[in-house]
């Protein structure tokens, strides 16, 4: 008998008396799951937290024309609501976010105004509350919203697509550099329990203070020298020459290269709004944060190696 014919069988049979024990299982541990997750959900959206935030927009009136009242109610509103979002699950953040929404748009003016505002303090590069992660429940709701004209919706559907991209969780996005020493390296190479990898431009005054504040902060060059840490400081200016006259800022501890190819912007693997932009990675190159602001991350890692 052909023994891939045997092989392929077995895998078959193997198959069948696997989902026969799938379908097969006893219906009352099924309903007992779910029975479980259903309680889980209603746990979650119970506890004093969430119910603050599912239940703080009632009584805020979205019909009132937001430009003929103070504009920092409103506005202050919404900050003090996005302030909440850290102290629940992001499964409750999400239908707060999208019940708001809801409610907003009874009135088109209304929304746009709180849209901008979204915009402004989640997704704007210099806002210290930017969170890629909490403006994509904005994204979703927008991208599924059958009341926007269909070029809205898939406006909004490619910048969720981008803001997706190398979400905390996920494994970030290999590339390959070229190193100062001439050689070529990809990003994920290393082996320290934690990388940071800092995307910049040689012409940016920004960058070049945020930088200086990184390379003179204690911490960090503990867990550099402690063996905790790689700083992956990457140019993506396309001008070589610029990187090469640059080298010099560079802390000599770090790892510094220039994206030759240009394929971060061109192919699209990070979303990159500003520079510097700086991700903080474990040891498996899973993303922990993503272009948080620099004391969060510094906050962040500080915790992470003081366990």
């Amino acid at each position: 008998m052909n023994l891939v014919f045997l092989q392929r069988g077995r895998l078959y049979w193997a198959l069948a008396i696997l989902l026969m024990g799938i379908s097969c299982g006893n219906p009352k541990e099924g309903q007992s799951v779910q029975k479980d997750n259903v309680n889980s959900d209603i746990e979650i959206t119970a506890s004093i937290p969430a119910k603050r935030l599912l239940n703080y927009w009632d009584g805020f009136n979205f019909k009132a024309r937001t430009e003929t009242t103070n504009l920092d109610d409103p506005e202050q509103k919404l900050v003090d609501f996005i302030a909440l979002f850290p102290t629940v699950p992001d499964t409750v953040v999400q239908i707060a976010v999208h019940s708001m929404l809801k409610k907003a748009s009874v009135a088109p003016r209304t929304f746009n105004y709180f849209l901008d505002k979204y915009n402004h303090y989640l997704y704007d590069p210099n806002s210290p509350m930017r969170n890629e992660g909490y403006y994509e429940q904005v994204l979703t709701y927008l991208a599924a919203d059958e009341t926007l004209r269909d070029e809205e919706r898939e406006k909004y559907a490619l910048l969720l697509e981008l803001v997706r991209k190398n979400q905390v969780g996920t494994v970030a996005t290999d590339f390959q550099y070229l190193g100062k020493d001439g050689k070529y390296r990809t990003m994920r190479e290393g082996e320290k329990p934690y990388k940071m990898l800092v995307f910049y431009d040689p012409t940016c005054t920004h960058c070049a203070a945020i930088m200086q504040d990184l390379a003179q902060t204690p911490a960090v060059n503990n867990c550099i020298e402690n063996g905790f840490l790689d700083i992956v400081s990457v140019s993506l200016y396309p001008d070589k020459d610029s990187w090469v006259a640059y080298q010099k800022r560079i802390p000599d501890n770090w790892i510094n290269g220039w994206d030759e190819k240009g394929d971060v912007i061109n192919e699209g693997l990070y979303n990159i709004r500003a520079y510097p932009t700086i991700f903080l990675l474990d040891g498996e190159n899973t993303v922990l944060l993503k272009d948080a602001p620099l004391d969060v991350t510094l906050r962040y890692l500080v915790r992470l190696v003081s366990r």
